[in-house]
């Protein structure tokens, strides 16, 4: 399996296809590609996973917002792309019920009505339910909490949470690898080979061992999200800004909801009130942010704003206590004129050869989570054209390695004994399952070899031992918080991984062979990164600017 350590070996090859940036969208195109028959190669200068992909709110739809814009295509492209991913990808992807409380006059709620038969219309190859009304007793019967002073009902509709959306992109990489694509994480460009206005590779910096090479390939797709201007703006002849960068922030609090709620802001923004691996996520602002993209964090005045508006919708609710906070940048089309919330959410393929006269180089710019797998087929289509190559996409069929239905059904039948085989309670082997679908299996070969890797990392988490192991020899997990944030989400827990990351740090170390000096870096850099969600507890309060 390729890692940042053989850097040597992989740039002696040239690449059909080198993708900068690994979060959903190019770790989707790897897939695609590779899927293809194009010899892929692709470099995140962090980890899979590591930025806006996993600062979303983790919902799979189609964007019910959308429609006020009238933009019914992008909506539809959401509802479409939606359903495939509960096919391809079922032990992840999982239904949501939402509700829309109803205030206000009648013309609100037939505006909400009209919403929903669109949502629905649009939706009609759906496996969901259509939506549904509950009147006022109902609602409250079923959310005590809700404000219900001009309360009239709720609209109930159906869409998918994705709770594990960096599993997701981790099953993207492991397809990917399988068919022959070489991903590497914590591997940084820092330049772009160009000749005479051809590009021709990318210029590669190993972060974790400082070692720097050249790939060579016929094509780069910059996906860099909101990194995506720094990585082409050496090569560009046009210096104006590519991307509309905005800032979006959840708050992380006790579960006080039922149900996941979609809910108006005092400024008519849509925020939402979603269940969350035993929490609720409050979310998201959408502010302009030109800062740096590797050190966004909550502001005071962003959980002032979000604080308030949802106290205002659970008045009854306690919304004092917030166990901590996720920040993160949307990459955006640049549109000047028109509010952060406004911006399309549509993604484009920018062809710098059309446009600006660089060959070989496309970047893409904006484009939905939910949209991800869709959004791949678009550039990797573009990218057969110009590389003259003649193959059909299979993503949308295929499904991704941890869906095995048939191994899926076989371990929920038989939870207890399987379970047993390995020394586990079922309850450890229900959640490595959540994490891992049918590839549980391969974590649990790891306990076969060696029954002491079967134990809790620590007693406030259901993570075994043998997840690390499973990540650092099989899914690229070279950092503690790799593992920590984007392998087995300890660090999303109420303890927030503090109290075991030494444990994890140093069988990490075991296996990477750190010094007794590097598992203590890995742990202070893990604590220093947990410390940015608490920034704004140590800001003066301020009135949030309109």
């Amino acid at each position: 399996m390729p890692t940042t350590r053989q850097f040597a070996q992989l740039a002696q090859s040239e690449f059909d296809l080198a993708i900068i940036g690994g979060g959903m969208i190019g770790t989707g195109v790897a897939r695609d590609a590779a899927m293809r028959g194009l010899k892929t190669i692709l470099f995140e200068k962090e980890d899979f996973c590591y930025g806006t992909s996993s600062r979303s709110s983790r919902i799979i739809h189609g964007g019910l917002r959308y429609l006020a814009n009238y933009d019914f295509g992008l909506v539809r492209e959401g509802l479409r792309e939606r359903e495939i991913l509960l096919r391809i990808a079922p032990h992840l992807v999982r239904p949501l019920k939402f509700l829309i409380p109803i205030y206000g006059n009648f013309f609100h709620k037939l505006k909400l009505k009209t919403g929903m038969i669109l949502y629905d219309l649009l939706s009609y190859d759906k496996s969901l339910p259509n939506h549904n009304y509950q009147d006022k007793r109902e609602v409250l019967k079923a959310e005590p909490l809700l404000a219900d002073n001009g309360l009239r009902g709720a609209y109930v509709y159906y869409d998918c949470q994705i709770a594990l959306t960096e599993r997701l992109c981790i099953e993207n990489v492991v397809s990917a690898r399988a068919h022959g694509a070489a991903l590497l994480n914590h591997a940084k460009a820092v330049g772009l080979r160009k000749k005479n206005s051809v590009v021709s590779g990318v210029r590669v910096e190993d972060v974790l061992s400082g070692e720097l090479a050249e790939f060579r390939s016929k094509l780069v797709v910059n996906v860099g999200g909101p990194w995506l201007d720094e990585v082409v703006r050496e090569v560009r002849r046009k210096q104006e800004p590519l991307a509309r960068t905005t800032k979006g922030i959840h708050l992380v609090t006790p579960k006080l909801t039922n149900e996941a709620f979609a809910l108006f802001a005092s400024d008519r923004r849509v925020y939402f009130v979603i269940p969350w691996i035993g929490f609720s996520l409050v979310g998201t602002t959408d502010t302009d942010y030109e800062q740096d993209m590797d050190a966004v964090r909550a502001e005071v005045d962003d959980v002032e704003y979000l604080r308030a508006e949802v106290q205002r919708a659970f008045p009854r609710a306690s919304w004092d206590h917030i166990f901590y906070t996720i920040a993160g940048v949307r990459s955006l089309l640049r549109e000047e004129v028109v509010k952060e919330s406004s911006v399309t959410r549509r993604h484009i393929i920018y062809d710098h050869d059309e446009k600006e006269g660089v060959r070989g180089l496309i970047s893409v710019i904006g484009g939905k989570l939910t949209a991800y797998r869709g959004i791949a087929e678009d550039i990797v289509d573009a990218a057969c054209k110009k590389l003259g190559i003649h193959s059909a996409c299979t993503t949308a069929t295929e499904r991704l390695p941890g869906a095995d239905s048939v191994e899926l059904e076989r371990v929920r039948a038989g939870m207890d004994s399987i379970a047993s085989e390995y020394g586990l309670g079922a309850e450890e082997l229900e959640h490595l399952v959540s994490l891992f679908g049918s590839r549980y299996k391969e974590v649990l070969n790891c306990v076969k070899n060696d029954e002491r890797l079967g134990k809790r990392v620590c007693e406030t988490n259901l993570d075994i031992m043998a997840e690390v192991v499973h990540a650092v020899k099989k899914e690229s997990a070279l950092t503690l918080s790799d593992f920590m944030l984007r392998r087995s989400l300890i660090g999303f827990r109420q303890c927030e991984g503090l109290d075991c990351c030494e444990t994890v740090a140093k069988k990490m170390g075991e296996i990477l062979d750190w010094s007794d000096d590097q598992v203590s870096t890995q742990i202070r850099a893990y604590e220093k990164e947990i410390a940015v969600r608490h920034e704004y507890e140590r800001e003066p309060s301020s009135s949030r600017r309109s």
